[in-house]
């Protein structure tokens, strides 16, 4: 199976290469095009994300193919091909459709096991279909990958512990509400951070997330992409009085939410648990905070500690991941042999019947006073002789096929052995 890939990551080259090599998905449109229409690739496929810029090529020869794709990495980025040639990797069959199921799957991403990637991935695949660059190899190839990705995902936890500190701090909400509908969230800050955070428990199913944050402006822009309320500083412990979760992190060298006007918001609250998540250096939320009746408090090392250990955890089930992803691959390679074979079995069947026909035809013809039950019979038994001869070396050569000991030469000469074209 001709399949190959060229490519380089976050692992191999650093972000001022990656930039000069980055797609956009009008680029794909337009570009794509232009690297089918180059010698020795028949059908190509680019996968560029901010961690990786990846072609993914069909050819029968794929060295021939490989620098071609070098010269056009080269004059594209308008880096020296030595020099770029350093930062690129280069997987073919095996190799290459195991690395395209580990990006798929998270196990070659920055996060390990995140599962942005296989949207990514899955919108690649039809963008080559659409501008018609996938054909029927990498339409094959389309539908195991998302069959591999589902394995993964249903078989292990690999995308299931969280490994960012936003989305800890939502798991921690979890673990403390349970389901997190119908929860109202406050986010004190406007920044990278809280817009992630706000993503996840938007995800989660919490109701509505307020913003409270220094410029209006942002807070309003944050709060209304999630059905929230924005507010000003002096509004800060009013607002807190009224949700179940409050996610600090802004840049004030100060705590922002301090002991003695909790206190009071303890005494005006009007009952229930309030989660303070505070990921914020320096802290938001002064210490003591956390002794007050009914508020849990955690800070950024908590988070850190729970990251932590889901990474361990991530490591553990990426193993089992790449063991299911090599079995797949050794499937997938499996099918497309026998796809190669299927045609010829098909001509090899098509050339039988034929002969069997014909050499009926001749027979009936010097039986023309026998009845037609007499015919019949001759049909089918002639039919049946045909299938058991083709049977044992049909099942025969699938087994080879399936054990990968299908080489060009042997089917070359099964095709010879039976005059099949």
């Amino acid at each position: 199976m001709p399949v190959a890939i060229i490519g380089l990551n976050h692992k191999t080259s650093p972000v001022t290469v990656r930039e000069k090599l980055s797609f956009s998905m009008d680029d794909i449109e337009k570009e794509a095009p232009e690297l089918l229409s180059k010698p020795y690739i028949d059908e190509v496929l680019i996968l560029s994300t901010c961690n990786r810029t990846e072609v993914y090529f069909y050819s029968e020869f794929p060295q021939k193919a490989r620098v071609v794709l070098e010269q056009y990495f080269s004059q594209r980025a308008s880096v020296e091909q030595e020099k770029l040639a350093s930062y690129l990797y280069f997987y073919q069959e095996f190799d290459a459709v195991e690395h395209l199921f580990r990006v798929a799957s998270g196990l070659e991403s920055m996060v390990l096991g995140e599962p942005q990637i296989s949207g990514q991935v899955k919108d690649a695949f039809e963008k080559a279909i659409e501008v018609g660059t996938a054909k029927r190899v990498f339409v094959n190839l389309y539908r195991h990958t998302l069959q591999t990705v589902k394995v993964v995902r249903n078989e292990t936890e690999i995308s299931k512990n969280a490994v960012s500190i936003p989305f800890a701090a939502v798991e921690l909400a979890r673990k403390v509400f349970g389901k997190l509908d119908n929860k109202r969230a406050l986010l004190v800050g406007a920044g990278e951070m809280c817009e992630l955070a706000a993503l996840h428990l938007k995800e989660n199913g919490v109701s509505s997330i307020d913003v409270v944050n220094r410029t209006f402006e942002k807070a309003k822009n944050l709060a209304e992409k999630y059905n929230g309320k924005p507010y000003t500083f002096e509004k800060l412990y009013s607002v807190i009085c009224n949700v179940d979760i409050v996610l600090s992190s802004t840049g004030s060298k100060e705590p922002v939410i301090v002991f003695k006007k909790m206190k009071d918001v303890v005494k005006r609250r009007a009952g229930g648990s309030l989660l303070i998540i505070d990921i914020a250096v320096p802290r938001d939320v002064e210490e003591d905070v956390g002794d007050l009746y009914n508020i849990y408090l955690f800070d950024i090392d908590d988070l850190e500690k729970v990251v932590e250990a889901n990474k361990k955890k991530r490591e553990k089930e990426a193993v089992v991941a790449g063991e299911i992803i090599r079995e797949r691959v050794s499937d997938y390679l499996k099918w497309c042999r026998l796809q190669d074979l299927n045609p010829v079995i098909a001509s090899l069947r098509a050339k039988a019947e034929e002969i069997r026909r014909a050499e009926l035809e001749k027979s009936l013809k010097r039986l023309k006073e026998y009845p037609d039950e007499v015919k019949k019979e001759l049909d089918r038994l002639s039919y049946s002789i045909v299938n058991k001869m083709l049977h044992q070396p049909i099942t025969e050569f699938k087994k080879v096929a399936r054990e990968e000991r299908l080489e060009s030469k042997m089917l070359h000469f099964f095709k010879s052995l039976f005059n099949i074209d």
